[in-house]
């Protein structure tokens, strides 16, 4: 299993209460500075800049906040002292020009934040797609090495039917390296946020009919109910796309309900306007704290121990829906079993 962990930045020497602590005492300096100078004087105004900028150490950055406490003592610096040189208009006016810089400073630094944030979560992500494709193909390697090196010593007295049996286990840690570099070439597809659609009307209940189908011919499905009215569920999509989508759900909840001997349900009904299709098992549902995250790329929860895959499921699922402007919700009882209900615009021709 590999272990995953939250996207955190990097510790800093200083702890962040101590950072908020210079933050405030750094305004409320400027600020007595302030109405102790003539109102005329805005490079205090200016200062303002300073503890907004130190806000990028906070390991959650508030520049916002800032900006509104600099920007409301600015406006009360220009009332402490009466000008003797400029009108309040000029004053204010001069005033809001160090104003506007100070939110300058305050999206820059939330931009800086957002920045190294994106940084991050690529690491993150780089470090478990490289932990979880160096464990599925060294698994599938040790399977395809050893079964050829018990292959190369038995040839002269193996029967047919271990021949058999051997050959099949080779081909399925192959098959098992071409799923993992399928996902991943797909995932890497998927870059500039958009998946290509080819429209045409499909009858989901045909569609996942064949796929089920296909499953059981393939021994790669346990035992499936499929529940659905008589009535075609249409909907304008990608055939491939949906048939790959509902295809990582279904298997998804084959491979992680396969200990408890419990079939998976599938109920296909129009609701509000939409094809409903809800997938449940009754395997060991997903933690609290995991639920967040299963819909990231390349992340894998503390019940896929034993089971093979890159973690890229529900990812996958999810951009396949928001392409084809759905919606995908994930309901799960810890210790009892998960749903996952995918909604698609039905066909307007239904």
């Amino acid at each position: 299993m590999v272990r995953t962990r939250h996207t955190e930045r990097p510790r800093l020497f200083v702890s962040t209460r101590s950072v908020r602590a210079v933050i405030w005492l750094l305004l409320g300096s400027i600020f007595l500075f302030d109405i102790w100078t003539h109102p005329e004087n805005v490079s205090a105004c200016f200062a303002y800049a300073i503890p907004i900028f130190v806000s990028l150490f906070e390991l959650q950055p508030r520049p916002f906040l800032y900006a509104a406490t600099a920007t409301a003592l600015s406006i009360a610096g220009s009332f402490a002292l009466p000008s003797s040189e400029l009108p309040l208009t000029a004053v204010l006016a001069n005033r809001f020009i160090a104003i506007a810089t100070q939110w300058v400073v305050a999206v820059l630094v939330k931009v800086q934040y957002r920045r190294q944030v994106d940084m991050q979560q690529q690491a993150e992500y780089q470090r478990r797609f490289v932990a979880i494709l160096s464990h599925e193909i060294g698994t599938a390697l040790t399977t395809i090495t050893g079964q050829a090196y018990r292959l190369a010593k038995l040839s002269e007295r193996i029967s047919p039917s271990d021949l058999k049996a051997r050959a099949d286990k080779i081909r399925g840690a192959a098959e098992r390296i071409e799923g993992i570099v399928g996902r991943v070439q797909f995932a890497s597809s998927l870059g500039d946020g958009t998946i290509p659609v080819e429209r045409q009307r499909i009858d989901v209940t045909v569609l996942l009919t064949k796929l089920l189908e296909q499953l059981k011919e393939d021994q790669r499905g346990g035992p499936i109910e499929l529940h659905a009215s008589s009535e075609p569920q249409v909907v304008e999509g990608d055939e491939m796309l949906l048939r790959q989508l509902f295809e990582n759900v279904v298997l998804n909840s084959v491979k992680y309900s396969g200990s408890f001997n419990a079939p998976i349900s599938i109920d296909i009904a129009t609701h509000a306007g939409m094809v409903r299709v809800a997938i449940a098992d009754r395997g060991g549902g997903i933690a609290p704290d995991e639920l967040p995250r299963v819909r990231e790329p390349y992340y894998r929860g503390k019940n896929s121990k034993g089971t093979s895959g890159a973690g890229l499921g529900l990812y996958f699922v999810e951009r396949i829906v928001e392409a084809h402007s759905g919606r995908l919700l994930i309901e799960t009882d810890f210790g009892k079993g998960t749903r996952v209900i995918i909604d698609l615009p039905q066909s307007r021709d239904a």
